[in-house]
């Protein structure tokens, strides 16, 4: 299933997005230092009788840097000037991680333009003390050590079982791959969202049907964060994957499974 890149233009920011498949739209929307290939990448091609679309947020992947700060609001502009481009009315939305805020923000601000909403390993905020303190060490191998980071992010993102598999080329690889293609400024730009971005107000206004994904093994965000979501959420669902933080990579299948599973049943 081979998909098409387009263009768009928000906030004097040039937004790029790709869109393949055909069937119901599904907006999947992708984490911190990530873009829509590098997180979703794996997941498509499960995701069957469906027209896809990832946009990458300023300054990621497809996309040209923000000329201003970033906040919630000005990645709900840019996502939304993508699903306008391609004429999308009515859509589903599924985020990962910042993606997963995004998305309640979006949905908070458009609410009946998404249909139904999943959130996979997502936080309404990160203002716990674990929180705080990882995304400050991010920020600042990020500036001053990004192989350190690279490193971090595959022991805290992945299971331990999973890199354990992996061989110490295998691994070298990924880390490198980390280095060489991440957009760094966005990064930095998206960590500092991270640390001060709080969704918690726009719970109690959301009244889609919502699937929760969490991951048992997540050491990035931790399960309590998914359990909040889904306690707050009137209308939402809890489901686990025996997994870590980066699901749609470590077991793209388990979580292609779920989503269908959620977005492809009848209304509830």
């Amino acid at each position: 299933m081979s998909d098409t890149v387009y263009y768009v233009t928000s906030n004097q920011s040039t937004i790029g997005y790709r869109l393949q498949g055909e069937g119901a739209p599904l907006v999947l929307l992708h984490g911190t230092g990530g873009d829509g290939e590098a997180n979703w990448s794996g997941v498509v091609p499960y995701l069957i009788n469906r027209q896809l679309m990832r946009p990458d947020y300023p300054g990621s992947g497809l996309s040209a840097p923000s000329l201003g700060a970033l906040d919630l609001d000005t990645l709900v502009h840019s996502v939304m000037a993508a699903v306008d481009d391609a004429g999308f009315e009515c859509f589903d939305l599924a985020g990962f991680s910042l993606g997963a805020a995004l998305a309640l923000r979006l949905a908070k601000r458009f609410p009946g333009r998404v249909k139904r909403l999943a959130l996979v390993n997502g936080f309404a905020h990160a203002q716990d003390a674990r929180s705080v303190e990882q995304f400050s060490l991010w920020h600042r191998l990020a500036m001053h050590d990004r192989p350190a980071l690279a490193g971090l992010i595959l022991l805290t993102g992945f299971s331990a079982d999973f890199i354990a598999d992996l061989s110490h080329e295998e691994l070298r690889q990924m880390r490198e791959a980390i280095v060489t293609n991440t957009c760094w400024p966005a990064m930095i730009q998206q960590i500092a969202l991270d640390m001060t971005l709080d969704v918690t107000p726009d719970l109690a206004f959301i009244d889609h049907p919502t699937l929760v994904l969490g991951s048992r093994l997540d050491h990035m965000v931790a399960p309590s964060a998914s359990r909040f979501l889904a306690k707050r959420l009137s209308r939402s669902w809890l489901e686990w994957l025996d997994c870590a933080h980066l699901a749609p990579m470590e077991a793209p299948d388990r979580v292609a499974k779920a989503l269908a599973g959620f977005l492809d049943a009848p209304a509830r």
